[in-house]
């Protein structure tokens, strides 16, 4: 198998099979290399990116905030790759950040930001992967739940428990306890001293 990494070939088939919009940064936030994911999202062709700042590659609304472009304007110290992308420089150790894309044209996605400095050839890069979490890190607008049983119409039509709803709807997940009012009714043997107890913790 480790030959296998000593291929170009192989590298190229095995950075274009990763299912997340990945690039390679130069120090100077230049692209220097996207995947299948990225090119297929960004709707372009490799040499078309190349040598372009992230925030013009992937069609940041601040991109061009400032003359220089990407990485100069007003917005740069919000920005979650290139927050990612520093932290990993600084610590050596790879980020995973959460936060916010504004894209143009009016686009706004929720993402999770990895990224990972590594050294070739004396010069430093940055591995970023960028993955839409949108539609599970946010439950917006009206959501219809029955006013008996509590179950939530999902956007197919179908009625769920609420904790299947939100586990699938953001990155919540559940653990089950009881409430000390629910102690009382199902279990009133129990002694409950104050209303912080309960049967799980």
């Amino acid at each position: 198998m480790r030959d296998l990494f000593k291929q170009r070939l192989f590298l190229q088939n095995l950075f274009d099979a990763i299912p997340i919009l990945t690039l390679v940064l130069d120090d100077d936030s230049r692209v220097r290399a996207a995947n299948k994911t990225a090119k297929d999202f960004l709707g372009c062709k490799e040499e078309e990116i190349l040598f372009n700042r992230c925030g013009e590659t992937i069609s940041c609304r601040h991109a061009t905030d400032h003359p220089l472009g990407c990485g100069f304007g007003p917005s740069r110290n919000e920005c979650i790759i290139r927050k990612a992308v520093l932290a990993s420089r600084k610590d050596k150790l790879p980020q995973r950040l959460k936060g916010k894309l504004e894209l143009l044209p009016d686009k706004n996605l929720s993402v999770l930001v990895s990224a990972s400095s590594f050294e070739y050839n004396s010069d430093i890069y940055f591995l970023v992967m960028i993955e839409d979490i949108s539609f599970m890190a946010e439950l917006e607008g009206l959501i219809p739940i029955c006013a008996s049983c509590k179950r939530i119409r999902d956007e197919k039509g179908y009625w769920n428990l609420i904790e299947r709803f939100i586990e699938e709807h953001s990155e919540a997940e559940f653990t089950h306890d009881i409430c000390p009012d629910c102690i009382r009714r199902m279990y009133p043997e129990i002694d409950l001293k104050d209303d912080t107890q309960s049967i799980c913790g």
